[in-house]
């Protein structure tokens, strides 16, 4: 019962991912990435450690294809996993397990993968290819991964297959990362009863903070306290 977009920016080679889920705590344990080679999901039933192996084999050397294969093959439960990966080059690889709930499947768009179970129909995962390819390359990253996430909410998110009843999002996520910087954007909504809205709400906070985190690891002999850098920003 969740729907992710997992996406690429060809131009500065930033790979990113915006997921929103039933389950709680979806940053925990679905999205993972290895900066400048690939973005990766394990939802449905998920198991992080198919991730985490597939990454480590793409680390390695290993082409995507095998990497992809040889994590699923090594995993007990296959069929109840649903498995998409992006590349930093673009190859895009899913599997989605016999067991998975109806609505199961992907779109592939230019740059981007929409990926989801328990959805109301095939238009959830349409709409978020759509909603991320509409917004120029011009606009931030961040914010067409958050774009997609509330268009596929909008056509119908997530719904449970025998009585139709729609299921909130109580926990959302997403991760962007760039190449050069020494961490991740990486936020994360693990409760609530509107998470997407929450998970933009937390982005536009976090949002302007990121470059001084970055220059507060590398070296903060230097910059102002936080509190300081904080009422510069927010003058009033």
């Amino acid at each position: 019962m969740t729907f992710t977009i997992l996406g690429r920016d060809p131009t500065d080679g930033k790979l990113g991912i915006a997921i929103a889920t039933y389950s709680l705590a979806v940053g925990a344990t679905c999205p993972q990435i290895l900066p400048g080679t690939g973005v990766v999901t394990s939802q449905a039933a998920t198991n992080p450690a198919v991730g985490e192996q597939l990454l480590e084999l793409l680390k390695s050397g290993r082409n995507p294809a095998y990497a992809f294969e040889q994590a699923i093959a090594n995993d007990s439960y296959p069929e109840f996993r649903q498995i998409a990966l992006l590349t930093a080059d673009g190859q895009v690889l899913v599997h989605s397990g016999t067991h998975t709930k109806p609505f199961s499947g992907h779109i592939t768009g230019e740059n981007c993968i929409a990926v989801g179970n328990f959805l109301a129909d095939v238009g959830v995962l349409e709409q978020m290819v759509q909603a991320f390819e509409d917004l120029p390359d011009s606009a931030p990253f961040t914010t067409r991964l958050i774009a997609a996430l509330e268009a596929g909410k909008s056509a119908g998110g997530q719904r449970e297959p025998e009585s139709g009843e729609s299921l909130t999002e109580r926990s959302a996520c997403l991760m962007v990362a760039a190449p050069g910087e020494s961490f991740l954007i990486d936020i994360r909504v693990d409760f609530s009863e509107d998470a997407i809205s929450a998970l933009r709400q937390a982005l536009a906070a976090y949002d302007p903070m990121h470059q001084y985190y970055l220059a507060r690891a590398e070296n903060p002999e230097n910059l102002p306290l936080q509190y300081d850098f904080v009422k510069r920003l927010n003058p009033t």
